[in-house]
């Protein structure tokens, strides 16, 4: 049997986080074309989507905000042109609300004084000295343009700074100064909790319609959010003692820890300066996905992790009903993983966002527990994923989830590094010999390697498994060859090496690589019945030549270089049936006819379409006796051969599968003797039946994708 390799796969669900974004509260001044003062507001939205309001709002902001605003007309390649607020500071006190003409939700600007009392940890950043006064709308002109930043509880300081409880920060720029992706302004970022503390906002415009109404700034933390989760399909096993290596490297001998990690390829920042920039302003890009958003570009500072942690492991699924209460195992479906962290916090971790994003890898221990009630164990050490780059570049404001499904074609090792890595089923081949020493046993052929397969789906609702055609969205996938660039999707040995087939019935990964390498059709054909009776149908749904995943975070594109991810079209795709996407990362795949023993009733019809060959006894009989020990060689036939008193000689077939060698004494018989069935004929007891079934050495990863309503 060809060895199972592959790995955990790793699922990639990337969702837009609404964590701490900053909406307008209270209703419109006036609808009224007057001198109406500007005034500003702000509420929040949590990542539960409960909205949070007023004093709750302006802790999180630490009570202030600067803004920078701008009317005129929209320019082609830059926003409104003419300076209104040259990066005044907004100041919250609670009840002050109508005391004020620029003051109608608690936030005032008029008079404020950055620097001193209440707002000392706020430095100036206009570069002129007069006093913040009252600003009117001026009907006469096309739009407003108004963006923001906060630093929250943190001291804002003018330029760079490292101390602990500072946030460096530079003056906001307005109209062309903004236009080809010009840096807008600067943080300087001492900590993960300073990040947790920085809020950022889009380009905000403001039509002639709502002159005269509260100015709605949207705000966004600055940090990303980050979440782990495995899950289990092992068949006859539950998963439990989970733990999770820091480092890259093997060490079997027991280096990992309970703590969740994922390792980078890069280091990843705790400090840095972030850059903030608009990529698409002005009338000319209006129709851009990402039109008047914020962007960043971080700058890692002497603060870096070579992993990030994401906290022990927790929503276990329950116990088997013999087993101790204290017994605790992973989920064992995508809607039941089970996730790293703290449920307070959604077992989000907040990270600094990256622009330049490197592969990550998952390495595990975990202990395998039979499901049978005999409190059977394997230890499984160093299992490995790897999540492709294109699937790592985390932005602002937004959640990622990183699922890693372990199947029973998992990577990792049972013994020690020198044996072979994978899970092996248990399987008989029973010889029944008298005085011989022929050795019984079937043991699989091993091929050390592990491709990763990662999956994405925009939308993807985890509480389904696997994949929902609801969405409309399309399925893309990369795989890693245990390197830090994804695989190329081609190559010599069919017009792609990137497949996608339909089966005939629900199965496992190991259950489809079975089939694959225990055929009854050739490796040529496009369709494959496995000898396991596993029907995989090829189907044309997948483009293997992307350049980019059109729906990533925010519905903007993900680039990728060709022909290293697939589109896999949803469309395509039957709900309620499953299809496996495999990936061949060699050329060769050579074939090797083997022969089944079948037993057939005497005198039972025939037909050749059943694909039976027969041998006759009389030809086992004269084949060639090994007068010693040889290796199996894939033109013969064996038999054992066992006599009773009377010179009875009985003959019984030898799997060649898994032996290093057949014992002297064996018969073997050139395959060449073998006869196909071709037309109906009966069943004799001079012969010996057989089925014939294909054996190649092609490698193979596969990922199984359930496709529902």
């Amino acid at each position: 049997m060809k060895k199972y390799y592959f790995l955990a796969t790793a699922l990639v669900a990337l969702a837009s986080c609404t964590s701490d974004e900053f909406v307008g509260e209270g209703p419109s001044l006036s609808d009224n074309v007057t001198d109406d003062a500007i005034v500003f507001s702000s509420s929040t939205n949590g990542i539960t989507r409960a909205d949070i309001y007023g004093n709750a709002a302006a802790t999180l902001l630490g009570n202030n905000f600067y803004v920078t605003g701008t009317k005129g007309t929209e320019a082609a390649k830059s926003p409104t042109p003419t300076l209104v607020f040259d990066n005044y500071l907004v100041h919250y006190t609670a009840n002050t609300a109508d005391q004020t003409e620029s003051n109608t939700a608690n936030w005032e600007y008029v008079g404020v004084t950055p620097g001193s009392a209440p707002t000392a940890n706020y430095v100036k950043l206009a570069e002129t000295a007069q006093a913040q006064t009252i600003k009117y709308w001026d009907y006469s002109a096309a739009q407003y343009d108004f963006l923001a930043f906060s630093t929250g509880t943190f001291k804002a300081v003018k330029g760079a700074s490292t101390a602990a409880d500072n946030i460096g920060v530079t003056k906001m720029l307005y109209g062309t100064g903004l236009a080809s992706s010009a840096v807008a302004y600067t943080f300087s970022i001492p900590s993960v909790n300073a990040l947790k503390s920085t809020y950022i906002s889009d380009i905000t415009e403001v039509a002639p319609a709502n002159y005269g109404k509260e100015v709605q700034l949207k705000f966004k933390n600055l940090g990303s959010k980050v979440r782990i989760a495995l899950y289990e399909t092992v068949p006859g096993y539950s998963v439990k003692d989970v733990k999770f290596y820091q480092a890259d490297a093997l060490d079997l001998s027991g280096s990992s820890t309970t703590t969740a990690a994922l390792i980078s390829a890069s280091s990843l920042p705790t400090s840095g300066t972030i850059n903030v920039f608009f990529p698409h302003v002005g009338n000319d890009n209006a129709s851009a996905e990402d039109y008047n958003k914020a962007a960043t570009t971080v700058t890692a500072g002497s603060s870096t992790v070579t992993y990030q942690t994401y906290g022990t492991l927790h929503n276990f699924v329950g116990k088997e009903s013999y087993e101790a209460a204290s017994t605790v195992y992973l989920g064992r479906t995508l809607p039941t993983a089970t996730y790293a962290g703290s449920a307070a916090a959604n077992y989000y971790e907040t990270v600094f966002p990256v622009s330049s994003s490197s592969a990550l890898t998952l390495r595990v221990d975990y202990t395998l527990v039979s499901t049978d009630g005999s409190g059977e164990t394997i230890n499984v050490k160093g299992a490995r994923a790897v999540v492709p780059a294109t699937y790592t570049k985390w932005l602002p404001n937004y959640a990622y989830t990183y699922v890693f499904k372990i199947t029973d074609n998992t990577n990792g090792w049972t013994g020690t590094a020198s044996q072979p890595a994978g899970l092996f089923p248990i399987t008989f081949d029973a010889v029944v010999a008298e005085a011989t020493d022929v050795n019984a046993e079937q043991t699989t052929i091993t091929t050390v390697a592990a491709p990763t397969i990662t999956t994405y789906q925009q939308g993807h609702d985890k509480t389904k498994n696997e994949y929902s055609k609801a969405t409309g969205k399309d399925i893309y996938v990369q795989v890693m060859n245990n390197s830090t660039s994804p695989a190329t999707l081609v190559n010599t040995l069919e017009a792609t090496n990137s497949l996608v087939y339909e089966l005939s019935a629900d199965a496992t990964e190991a259950k489809v690589m079975d089939a694959l390498t225990m055929r009854t059709t050739a490796v040529s054909a496009d369709n494959v019945t496995g000898r396991n009776g596993l029907v995989l149908t090829k189907k044309s749904v997948i483009d293997n030549a992307v350049e980019s995943i059109v729906n990533g975070v925010d519905n903007n594109p993900i680039s990728v270089t060709k022909k290293t991810a697939g589109k896999i079209s949803i469309s395509d795709l039957t709900a309620d049936k499953s299809y496996a996407y495999v990936y061949i990362p060699t050329a060769s795949n050579a074939e090797v006819n083997q022969f089944e023993p079948v037993v057939l009733a005497n005198d039972a019809a025939i037909a050749g379409t059943e694909g039976y060959y027969s041998i006759a006894k009389t030809t086992v009989a004269g084949g060639s006796e090994l007068a010693a020990a040889e290796a199996p060689n894939a033109a013969y036939i064996y038999f054992s051969v066992t006599e009773n008193g009377t010179g009875v000689k009985t003959y019984s077939y030898i799997s060649p599968l898994g032996k290093a060698t057949i014992p002297a004494g064996c018969i073997k018989v050139a395959k060449t003797s073998l006869t196909a069935i071709e037309s109906a004929t009966t069943a004799s007891d001079a012969n010996f039946y057989f089925a014939k079934y294909i054996t190649n050495n092609g490698s193979y990863a596969v990922k199984v994708i359930k496709v529902v309503a």
